[in-house]
């Protein structure tokens, strides 16, 4: 599989001390990626919104759990997974070790930021990789 940047992934687990959701990054080296501009027209006018697409080549899933597992993980730092709601960037984050959300991750970060809206994990055939459909 061809690719073509770099990603870091936020997932999203409970902290058991405030009892809140908090963003865990995890950089993933070799990625393809791809935005595509959409737009639909609406009451109030024209609308656009970026979507992206994003390859994981199972070369790159060393350290990957499936999202329960993940869950269930004591070290969520050392291991990634990806779920619906998770978010990214195009890019190594060089940050704090974990955030409270996309607003957070804006402020520090002036490139590509979005959401995982679907995805799902092709582990067959030749070309195996997760597949990522995010939004901004």
């Amino acid at each position: 599989m061809v690719t073509n940047a770099t990603i870091t992934i936020f997932n999203r687990i409970p902290d058991k001390v405030s009892k809140k959701f908090v963003y865990v990054p995890h950089a993933i080296q070799r990625v393809w990626f791809r935005t595509k501009q959409k737009s639909s027209a609406g009451e109030n006018g024209l609308k656009s919104a970026d979507e992206y697409q994003i390859r994981i080549p199972y070369s790159e899933c060393e350290n990957w759990l499936p999202s329960d597992e993940f869950l269930k993980s004591e070290t969520p730092s050392q291991n990634w997974t990806v779920q619906n709601g998770d978010l990214f960037i195009v890019g190594i984050w060089n940050g704090a070790d974990q955030v409270s959300g996309i607003n957070e991750i804006k402020k520090e970060f002036s490139g590509v930021a979005g959401e995982v809206l679907n995805h799902s994990e092709n582990f067959f055939g030749s070309s195996k990789h997760i597949r990522i459909g995010g939004g901004s």
